[in-house]
């Protein structure tokens, strides 16, 4: 049975609206009867699917970091500096220790892959969303540059009720603004996962949140599809109880190995190849402004 694994990467199409909000279907008088039923449903439901959110989200912000510094540095060779930026899981949450976790792991892989010193840190902010890891995180970044970069944000911004077309702006914004900080850096970004079926979740929020987190993990995928050395990492996993800590909402930390494995095994072989990043001007940059 599958675990945390990388799921087929299937290529976009090209010439994809999925970034700019239009419909690129022709709306047939059916479809807009749908579509509109849909929004009524959902707006029926809303009082309903605001409380569970705004409980969940209270509860995710009672939640504890891993223990440990956020930095570290792990193997020998020529020093290779790894920074994780983000969310709960950059923190931590679903781990006792910080080298149990995702980024602790993360670290381990690579060094082992790479045969080379791994010099990491954890910049992880737990309930923060795209625009508050650039607002508050970013700001406080060692001056120190990465050579490899892991982010991990869009779940917050699902349970916010945050609009997908807001959330690719500030994504857009968050990677230019390691990009300045990091220019030569190889930039993972960690897929969302399938959050309707996180045990924690409730319907009916369970049933808009598992729309709205392929939605966002679309917008995602095409917009930083169109950005050079950055790669969107796609995980999903078999959802059974041992993958969840006891949170119900983070990984165990036997998964956060697994996911730690995906990301170390596509984060190496761009670094691996030495690959050059952009200029820090790069035009493609400019859709995030």
């Amino acid at each position: 049975m599958a675990d945390w694994k990388q799921a087929a990467r299937a290529p976009a199409p090209a010439a994809s609206a999925v970034d700019s909000g239009a419909a690129s279907e022709t709306l047939t008088p059916a479809r807009l009867v749908q579509k509109l039923v849909g929004r009524l449903v959902v707006y029926s439901l809303f009082p309903v699917i605001f409380s569970q959110a705004f409980a969940l989200r209270r509860h995710a912000l009672q939640l504890v970091p891993a223990v440990g510094p956020p930095h570290g540095r792990i193997g020998r060779g020529e020093p290779l500096h790894l920074l994780a930026i983000g969310d709960s899981i950059i923190a931590g949450v679903g781990a006792r220790r910080i080298q149990q976790s995702t980024v602790g792991h993360v670290a381990r892989f690579m060094s082992g892959r790479l045969a080379r010193e791994i010099n990491w840190h954890a910049a992880g902010m737990i309930g923060a969303g795209a625009r508050r890891v650039r607002r508050d995180v970013v700001p406080v970044l060692p001056p120190q540059r990465y050579d490899a970069i892991v982010l991990s944000v869009g779940v917050n911004d699902v349970l916010k009720l945050e609009r997908s077309a807001r959330f690719r702006r500030q994504l857009l914004k968050l990677v230019r603004d390691l990009r300045a900080h990091s220019p030569e850096a190889v930039i993972g970004y960690v897929g969302l996962p399938p959050l309707d079926e996180f045990p924690k979740l409730r319907r009916p929020l369970r049933w808009i949140v598992g729309h709205r987190v392929r939605k966002f993990d679309a917008v995602a995928r095409e917009a930083l599809r169109r950005v050079p050395n950055v790669m969107h990492i796609p995980v999903h996993f078999s959802p059974r109880p041992d993958m969840f800590s006891n949170d119900g909402l983070h990984p165990s930390e036997p998964s956060q190995r697994r996911l730690a494995k995906i990301i170390a095994g596509a984060l190496t072989p761009p670094l691996a190849r030495g690959r050059a990043a952009p200029p820090r001007d790069d035009p493609r940059f400019a859709a995030a402004d």
